[in-house]
């Protein structure tokens, strides 16, 4: 089933699905999942670079107050996103170490003013991607896995034990010190 999470305090609806493979042409059907859709941001992203379902919400919930208070170092959500997810203020490095690559398996992020609008790209996305399914929750064994891929300390990540959020707090913090 297709869900979709509202960040109350952000005032946007999150959804996220998963691809066992981007496709080829994922730039063209990005830009037909954004067809008659207002307000509606959406991000194809290496599958590699996300631990799950709330990693993606603290990284919009960032974003978006980002764009709220003007410290934003963008001017659309979905650049933003990559910047705080591959935690580097450079747009070009953050394309290649956390971009969507054809035949890799990825995720595609979408993020919307209205429930409507979210659950209409969610189906079009869905209905247009052999084997899209819904992005599952963080796991602790996800999350360590990005975390490495991102260069945090080991040592540190093993000083965290069993507590995912610390994980995910770890990963989230990294990506908002761009904004130091």
């Amino acid at each position: 089933m297709l869900e979709y999470v509202e960040i109350e305090d952000s005032g946007v609806y999150v959804s996220a699905l998963k691809f066992p493979r981007i496709p080829e042409n994922w730039s063209e059907l990005l830009a037909s999942w954004k067809e008659d859709c207002a307000e509606v941001w959406i991000q194809i992203v290496d599958a590699e670079a996300i631990a799950g379902l709330h990693h993606i919400l603290f990284l919009i919930s960032n974003a978006i107050s980002a764009f709220r208070f003007g410290y934003n170092k963008l001017k659309h959500l979905e650049a933003e996103l990559l910047l705080l997810l591959s935690g580097t203020d450079r747009f070009g490095r953050a394309v290649e170490m956390v971009g969507a690559k054809a035949g890799r398996p990825g995720i595609a992020i979408v993020v919307a003013r209205e429930r409507s609008a979210c659950a209409c790209s969610i189906e079009r996305i869905a209905a247009s991607v052999d084997g899209a399914d819904v992005l599952s929750p963080s796991t602790r064994e996800g999350a360590l896995r990005v975390a490495i891929a991102q260069g945090l300390s080991v040592t540190e990540l093993r000083s965290m034990g069993d507590d995912i959020q610390a994980i995910l707090c770890s990963l989230v913090e990294r990506g908002a010190l761009i904004y130091c």
